[in-house]
């Protein structure tokens, strides 16, 4: 058997070394919207999940599940799924990871999974407290994991287990699109069994889709100088084009220090990279004061077009608010437009015709 159809066998068995505590499903009382309701603790073992789908403890509308175990059956998981996706007694669920507490292996992929009802569709609801882990690797094989189960029976629910990883980071199924980001097979058929990826960085929960109750970027003060800013506007730029088209910027597949590596070259705080416009509105009643810039440089062209029509620049727009020892930036926005039609002189209009994903007020790789 090729290595490749060994590790779709494993996926049915995807265990950790932990203690054998048995998962156990606890009642909570809601603090505010959004919060748990349920919660996981321990391994999970065959029956734990779909024991919530049998007592209707997943009856109500949102649940949200706080989940806090190493891992353990996948092919429990793989159960729990199909029940919340079944045309009758389905049911939606968001998931998190509270501070101190960590959601490893196939609990991972069970809080990949989280999603909520809004006003029209369904959309991705997982969110990941301070200080929180959330751990994915490979399967582990290991002889006799599962001796009860045929090769064959364990062979077809390890190519579903496969295959509905593929499929939700392709088929629409929310507002937003996939229910899972492409990034999230890489890590988990990249990582080595005997080792833990942790999506533990402020820009790849970005990636993943991932909520950060506490956002880092707006409650970092920065001094209220010119070069100050002047870096903040690079970095931005910088990281947003990097995580905009990053599927240009890795070596193979996705690698999240590849797109780490490209945005730390000192390179794009240098001459080549030109503020041609800084632009500032002071607060007036209950609007925050604005600061615009207008930036240009030979990497914020378009990956893969081979021409002056390629070159791009970068209006970044940031609304700042006062604080102790400087200012917070509360909101910021980029937007991309071609350069060899702009009057560099002025900031041009909004045009959004690139659809961005922002990142770069805080390094990308900021620990969350």
């Amino acid at each position: 058997m090729s290595a490749l159809l060994r590790a779709l066998a494993a996926l049915t068995c995807l265990t950790l070394a932990a203690p054998a505590w048995a998962g156990e499903w606890t009642r909570l009382d809601p603090e505010g919207f959004g919060d748990c309701n349920l919660r996981f603790d321990g391994v999970i073992e065959p029956g734990d999940l779909m024991r919530a789908t049998q007592e209707d403890v997943l009856g109500g509308f949102n649940a949200r599940i706080c989940l806090n175990s190493p891992g353990g059956s996948l092919a429990e998981v793989l159960n729990f799924l199909k029940a919340a996706n079944s045309d009758t007694g389905g049911f939606f669920f968001g998931t998190r990871v509270r501070t101190g507490d960590e959601c490893l292996s196939s609990c991972a992929i069970l809080f990949m999974f989280g999603q909520a009802f809004g006003a029209n569709s369904p959309y991705p609801s997982r969110q990941l407290e301070p200080g929180a882990r959330l751990g994915f690797h490979s399967p582990f094989i290991r002889d006799g994991a599962n001796p009860a189960a045929s090769d064959a029976e364990v062979f077809r629910v390890a190519l579903q287990v496969a295959k509905l990883l593929a499929d939700s980071s392709y088929k629409a199924l929310t507002a937003s699109g996939p229910a899972l980001p492409p990034e999230l097979l890489a890590i988990v058929l990249g990582t080595p069994s005997a080792d833990m990826r942790y999506v533990d960085t402020i820009a790849e929960a970005k990636l993943m889709d991932i909520e950060l109750t506490e956002d880092l970027e707006y409650s970092t003060v920065f001094p209220d100088t010119r070069a100050s800013f002047d870096q903040i506007y690079r970095r931005i730029c910088i990281s947003t084009h990097t995580l905009t088209y990053r599927q240009h910027f890795v070596r193979e597949g996705y690698d999240f220090a590849d797109l780490v590596a490209r945005t730390a070259d000192p390179t794009y705080q240098g001459a080549d990279y030109v503020i041609h416009v800084r632009e500032r509105d002071p607060a007036q009643g209950s609007s925050p004061e604005r600061r615009r810039a207008l930036l240009t440089g030979p990497s914020y062209s378009v990956p893969g077009w081979f021409s002056a029509g390629a070159q791009q620049y970068c209006r970044v727009d940031l609304s700042i608010e006062p604080a102790p020892g400087g200012l917070r930036v509360i909101s910021y926005s980029v937007d991309f437009g071609a350069a060899i039609s702009a009057d560099l002189t002025r900031i041009p209009e909004w045009r959004g015709e690139v659809q961005v994903t922002r990142g770069g007020l805080r390094p990308l790789d900021t620990r969350y």
